[in-house]
């Protein structure tokens, strides 16, 4: 109990008291495969190969596919004891445990109010942000309850991406950042410049822009740039106080550091 109580205030204090980052490098590993999907907070690793989800730990390799879903679109790692996996194309989310069995899976064409989903990311407890394209609206939805807790007033600009943790989601949008909590509140807008992807942990948020990696802190309103050496970036993640950077052969591991 004690030890969590630190780490908890460990993690509150390194998100308050930083005013710049700085990314080392701690190792990069070979890594094959169709896509990097991220790190998990037990650091395992999962990555898309043909459409198959794999799970790589220091002890083996896991895998989870389906043939009756098509394209698996994008893999929620935010709770590795549910892991969210969103079928753009059957309009529908399926949960898998630790051990990549099924534990519940949700078909938004036999709900009502009909939903059209094109993006999905992790809200708290039993719920997950869905963006329906039918009303252009960001949305709490309650999967045990297949209800929704909150909703957004509708969009007027493209959704590129999404990423949320317990309080808040943040919406990338082609024309500015938008940043929501958990009442479905607007809290937080910025201009967009050119950024294609985003990252949430512990409150700072991460960006993607061509080959470059940003961020912003908590309770800033500025983006600045992460000074990394030259490296394609495929894909990327952030957990763990570690950034990572898929480049097509390796996955590199970077500790961030608060100066």
């Amino acid at each position: 109990m004690k030890r969590t109580f630190y780490l908890v205030l460990f993690f509150t204090a390194w998100g308050f008291s930083q005013t710049s980052l700085t990314a080392n490098l701690v190792e990069s590993i070979p890594l094959e495969c169709s896509r990097f999907i991220g790190v998990d907070q037990f650091e395992s690793i999962y990555y898309l190969e043909s459409n198959i989800l794999f799970k790589k730990t220091k002890k083996e390799l896991q895998n989870y596919s389906v043939l009756d879903k098509g394209n698996l679109s994008s893999v929620s790692v935010f709770n590795p004891l549910k892991l969210a996996l969103f079928y753009k194309d059957f309009n529908s989310v399926t949960l898998l445990d630790n051990r990549l069995a099924d534990l519940i899976s949700v078909d938004f064409n036999h709900l009502t109010p009909l939903r059209t989903l094109s993006h999905i990311s992790y809200g708290n407890d039993t719920t997950f942000w869905v963006f329906d394209s039918n009303t252009l609206q960001l949305e709490l939805f309650d999967y045990n309850t297949s209800k929704t807790r909150v909703k957004t007033v509708p969009f007027q600009n493209e959704i590129l991406a999404l990423d949320s943790d317990y309080n808040t989601c943040w919406v990338l949008t082609t024309k500015e950042l938008q940043c929501y909590n958990y009442m479905g509140s607007l809290i937080s807008k910025l201009p967009q410049e050119g950024f294609t992807d985003l990252k949430l942990w512990n409150g700072v948020l991460f960006l993607q822009k061509e080959n470059a990696i940003y961020y912003k802190l908590k309770n800033t309103e500025t983006v600045l740039r992460l000074n990394l050496p030259k490296v394609l970036v495929k894909q990327f993640f952030v957990t763990n106080q570690t950034l990572y950077i898929y480049d097509e052969e390796f996955l590199h591991h970077y500790q961030l550091l608060n100066n």
